[in-house]
């Protein structure tokens, strides 16, 4: 379980991310989505929604931001 901010009711819980995944194309490259579950045992709302993990490479450099 992991702690993470709900979209659909706007509150900070414990949640679910499903160890299933799918691969799903994103900007030429393929990135994870997972599922995530607000879970209802401990307050939550039980709404579901998705996060996608990127490869880190694909972040920006911190010198083109100008904070490096």
């Amino acid at each position: 379980m992991t702690i993470k901010y709900c979209p659909h009711c706007n509150k900070v819980g414990k949640t679910r991310v499903l160890s299933d995944y799918e691969q799903v194309p994103w900007r030429g490259i393929m990135v994870k989505r997972r599922r995530v579950i607000h879970l209802i045992d401990d307050g939550g709302c039980g709404q579901t929604w998705y996060t996608v993990e990127l490869p880190f490479e694909m972040l920006p450099d911190e010198d083109e931001n100008g904070t490096g």
